[in-house]
């Protein structure tokens, strides 16, 4: 083997092996999954005297903008189903929430700082990972009756989602 090979080998195999950080660029990202159920997904809780919460996701999509800027928004509908005859079957329609803030790029994290305001007041930065260009992952907490949840969305880039 030539010298100049030989020097090029080893090089190669003394230089410290970097994983490959997928490239996350601006878009629209959809949610597929929260764990490893399809999204709509249903989640019930009922409490010790009885009362039931029914919460059913429709859909969750994350926008990410070229200056940092994000924009979350949850559309759901909550159902209360109570043991009192009068609180029975009390239907909320279809709601949305949106949550605004700033994310970085970290590696293979998406972090996400949202912006002070009383619906994301005690929400903490969270950090998401990104597993290629196409789809990242991104905690997902929320209260159901009396159960904190901790969940996980599964979300692919969707940039045609009107």
């Amino acid at each position: 083997m030539p010298l100049r090979l030989l020097l090029l080998a080893f090089a190669l195999l003394a230089a410290p092996l970097r994983a490959q950080v997928p490239a996350l660029r601006a878009g629209t990202f959809v949610a597929e999954r929260i764990d490893r159920d399809p999204l709509p997904q249903t989640d019930r809780v009922v409490d010790e005297d009885g009362t039931t919460y029914l919460i059913v996701f429709d859909r969750l999509v994350l926008s990410l903008r070229d200056d940092g800027r994000f924009r979350a928004s949850v559309r759901y509908r909550r159902t209360l189903y109570a043991n009192d005859p009068r609180g029975r079957d009390r239907r909320i329609p279809l709601q949305t929430m949106a949550v605004t803030g700033r994310y970085e790029i970290v590696g293979s994290e998406v972090r996400f700082t949202p912006d002070p305001s009383e619906e994301t007041r005690g929400l903490r930065m969270l950090s998401g990972t990104v597993v290629n260009g196409r789809e990242i992952t991104v905690p997902f907490q929320y209260r159901n009756g009396t159960r904190e949840r901790d969940r996980r969305l599964v979300m692919r880039r969707n940039d045609n989602i009107l």
